[in-house]
């Protein structure tokens, strides 16, 4: 009949977890990959406007895509 006493809460505090990692690997993610077109398009063309652009937009992008999965309740 079910499991070992303890197994409700410990799936629960994983899911907790797994929700955290997402959450943290969406926005590494953002920041590094239009940080990084960012920093190709600065070489491309010689300038250095185009890194912190990209690293904003990743930043932005990737909360909304956490609030927008996650926000709501």
């Amino acid at each position: 009949m079910g499991g070992a006493p303890g197994n409700r809460g410990d799936r629960d505090g994983s899911r907790g977890s797994e929700v955290a990692w997402t959450i943290i690997g969406l926005l590494l993610s953002g920041v590094i990959a239009w940080g990084g077109i960012g920093w190709l398009v600065d070489r491309w063309l010689g300038t250095n406007l185009f890194l912190p652009v990209g690293i904003l937009v990743g930043a932005a992008g990737a909360f909304y895509l956490v609030i927008r999965r996650y926000g709501q309740g």
